[in-house]
């Protein structure tokens, strides 16, 4: 994938938004910098897996930036770099989480993912063991850190997402992504998930919020498999070698391959950086990486669309 064009993505969708994008109202003068230019320095962050103090150099660098431009790239002129301190400030807004939400959105939108089937699973996002992190927690695998829970389409476009300290039970989370789901107007007919998501409340909170059905192996956890007061999973155990059913839970497949995406070198989420600690700043580095993942999805699909 060229780095280039999945930037360049990103830059035209950001300034596509913000020419819409209504201004943020608050005591004293106007911002000097527009959420655009904020929203693209973080941006730029996450796309070259940097700590702040890194990035803003890079970008306020005369000689780099003739050399980004000579190559083809879009980006801020030095000028327009705020200070670091600035970049900090403003990403801590209500505002640029909505943008940055609103950017993402463009972004699916442009996708028009195929929702029939949707997949539900989590990958763990690790730190380090002697990380003073007061939000990071033991989950599985005896891995310290956080959990990225979320809902896919059957194409790999991701259409909810909850960022969980690890110890944090999928069950606990999974209502969540549905809701999200179901908020988004969405209504897939399967929700395919591993035996971990194998609940009633969660087959009752599919049934009712999406009109879909969960597609997960039975798990009976230690116990006997009566399922006198859960019909839904009785159901599904009656109906689980039915054709339609087989093939929908092949599908979940997708949402690993995604997942190893996310932890190959171009996103390096295979362990959380040094400078990305606590459930507030991990949460918006997932969203900054779910925003660079979407981009590369429309990247790869143009061409395909234009032929």
């Amino acid at each position: 994938m060229d780095g280039k064009q999945r930037w360049n993505t990103v830059y035209s969708t950001v300034y596509e938004v913000a020419r819409t994008w209504p201004k943020f109202l608050r005591r004293g003068g106007p911002d000097t910098y527009a959420i655009a230019e904020i929203a693209l320095v973080w941006l730029w962050l996450s796309f070259h897996n940097v700590p702040r103090s890194v990035g803003v150099k890079q970008l306020q660098s005369l000689e780099l930036n003739r050399w980004w431009r000579a190559g083809g790239w879009h980006i801020l002129p030095p000028g327009r770099v705020p200070h670091e301190t600035t970049v900090k400030r403003r990403g801590e807004r209500v505002d640029f989480q909505a943008f940055i939400a609103a950017v993402n959105a463009r972004l699916v939108e442009k996708l028009r993912p195929q929702t029939r089937s949707c997949l539900l699973d989590s990958t763990p996002l690790p730190v380090g063991n002697h990380s003073h992190d007061k939000d990071a927690r033991w989950g599985h695998h005896r891995l310290r850190g956080y959990r990225w829970h979320t809902i896919t389409s059957a194409d790999r476009v991701v259409l909810a997402g909850v960022v969980a300290p690890a110890n944090v039970h999928e069950l606990a989370v999974a209502p969540r992504l549905v809701e999200q789901l179901a908020a988004r107007s969405l209504r897939p007919l399967w929700l395919p998930a591993d035996q971990g998501y194998d609940s009633e409340s969660l087959h009752a909170k599919v049934a009712s919020e999406l009109g879909g059905r969960l597609v997960a192996p039975l798990n009976d956890r230690g116990g006997k498999r009566t399922m006198r007061r859960t019909p839904h999973r009785a159901r599904l155990h009656r109906e689980w070698d039915r054709p339609v059913i087989r093939q929908a839970y092949r599908q979940r497949g997708e949402i690993d391959r995604m997942y190893s995406v996310f932890k190959c070198s171009r996103y390096g989420l295979w362990a959380l950086p040094p400078w990305v600690r606590h459930l507030p700043k991990v949460t918006k580095w997932m969203c900054l990486k779910e925003l660079l993942y979407h981009a590369e999805l429309l990247t790869k699909k143009r061409p395909a669309s234009a032929a």
